[in-house]
């Protein structure tokens, strides 16, 4: 790859000279917030940048409070059962929250790369939605763990987790929720560079969580670690187009 490819790849896309397309039409920026409502333009895009930076650091505090990443039914549960109940009940609480918080700051970075970039932007807004959605029951197998943790029989309820949290449904939502939203991190990446939203490291932060997320799903070598050094590289290149969100 020459010196220019990534200059041509990460190309500021100009608002066009004629015709009305979406960045003519909006002057380059993020749709142009209009309504009678006073107060209404503020609220949305504090909404916007709440969700978009939000969003990551809940998932990054979830992750990191986690008892178990990545092992099997029995081991989760006893990690569970020798949690500290604080530590534990914060990381319930950051899943939750971005489990609301991700799919709509999804949303957020389309809106924002959308009047210079519209099919990136459209293609990445949906896989982010569709590949977030799925958190919520990823979320409710925590909850689960929980449950059995606390129930009779504690790690006697490991092969029955196993057998659920792999079971067509499930794995349906965890092959859905890997693939999608990492594609999508990737593609807004790239959109927000060419929108001029993200400057050009963050953009390149914002790309790389997502081939590092693959690494610590697929090697058994410290996948927590790696999984936080990806979810901070996120966090870090979702920052700057939050502060872009807010100030319009």
């Amino acid at each position: 790859m020459t010196d220019s490819a990534p200059r041509r790849f990460f190309r500021r896309v100009e608002p066009a000279r004629s015709g009305t397309g979406p960045a003519e039409a909006t002057g380059g920026q993020p749709f142009p917030l209009t309504t009678g409502a006073p107060g209404f333009p503020r609220l949305l895009r504090a909404v916007a940048a709440v969700t978009i930076a939000g969003g990551p650091v809940a998932y990054l505090v979830g992750g990191v409070f986690s008892p178990s990443i990545h092992v099997s039914g029995q081991e989760s549960i006893a990690a569970s059962v020798a949690a500290d109940p604080v530590v534990n009940a914060v990381h319930m609480v950051a899943f939750v929250l971005g489990s609301y918080l991700l799919p709509v700051g999804a949303v957020a970075l389309a809106w924002l790369a959308w009047p210079r970039s519209p099919r990136l932007a459209t293609v990445a807004g949906l896989l982010g939605v569709l590949g977030w959605l799925p958190f919520s029951a990823l979320t409710a197998l925590d909850d689960l763990i929980n449950t059995a943790a606390r129930s009779a029989g504690g790690t006697g309820h490991g092969a029955l987790l196993d057998t659920f949290a792999t079971d067509t449904v499930m794995g349906g939502y965890l092959l859905v929720y890997i693939v999608f939203h990492l594609v999508a991190y990737v593609l807004f990446g790239v959109a927000l560079r060419r929108a001029g939203i993200l400057p050009r490291w963050a953009a390149w932060s914002m790309i790389a969580s997502s081939p590092l997320t693959v690494v610590a799903f697929a090697l058994p070598i410290s996948p927590r670690l790696i999984g936080a050094v990806a979810v901070v590289l996120l966090v870090l290149g979702s920052l700057p187009a939050a502060v872009r969100a807010w100030r319009g």
